[in-house]
């Protein structure tokens, strides 16, 4: 990497405090507000910000995936016109600034355990292993086990109601805000900002 573009990476990855902490310190749901926060004046380091993250929490995450998360985060289209060359700058911003903290970003070929991984980190962040098993612990085996025997149409079925309910409050909760919307205009309004699709 040439001297000015090193310098270049180093002072975009700087110039965020949020970039320092994102991969180790902040509470997932303050990070988010902060994320979105830095999106809205530099979306480069938000976009690189995230892709910190998730490599730092997650491992084996390839191309696809990592961008399909990152645009979960910042939205649809945040890497821009040139998706392809973006991601790999982003990529190389980021294993610039792990570098610097004495941590390596790889990427592995083989078979099952392909993408990209940070050389020595466990397959899932601690503090996800954490969540993950609190709620695990709070699934009711009763509810397990009457789910088990619905069939596939019976599940099916439960998904749509269950996105049909979330659609419904989430109309409420715009019409409360904006009460000029009708119930098919806050619809339409919430499936083109979300990007549902009609059941």
């Amino acid at each position: 990497m040439a001297q000015e573009e090193t310098r270049a990476v180093s002072n975009e990855l700087g110039m965020s405090a949020i970039l320092c902490l994102a991969w180790k310190e902040v509470p997932i749901d303050e990070w988010r507000a902060l994320l979105q926060g830095l999106a809205s004046r530099d979306m480069t380091a938000a976009r690189r910000t995230a892709l910190l993250r998730l490599v730092w929490q997650e491992l084996f995450l390839t191309r696809e995936g990592l961008t399909a998360r990152v645009e979960g985060l910042l939205g649809r289209g945040c890497f821009g016109k040139d998706s392809r060359g973006n991601f790999s700058r982003d990529v190389r911003a980021v294993r610039h600034f792990l570098a610097q903290e004495g941590q390596r970003l790889l990427y592995s070929r083989r078979r099952g355990t392909k993408g990209y991984y940070v050389e020595g980190r466990p397959p899932l962040d601690e503090r996800l292993q954490r969540l993950i098993a609190g709620a695990v612990a709070e699934v009711d085996s009763r509810q397990i086990a009457i789910f088990q025997r619905l069939s596939p149409a019976q599940r099916f079925q439960q998904g749509c109601s269950l996105i049909k309910w979330a659609e419904r409050i989430t109309v409420r909760q715009l019409q409360r805000r904006h009460p000029h919307l009708s119930e098919a205009e806050a619809y339409r309004w919430m499936r083109a900002e979300h990007k549902w699709r009609t059941l």
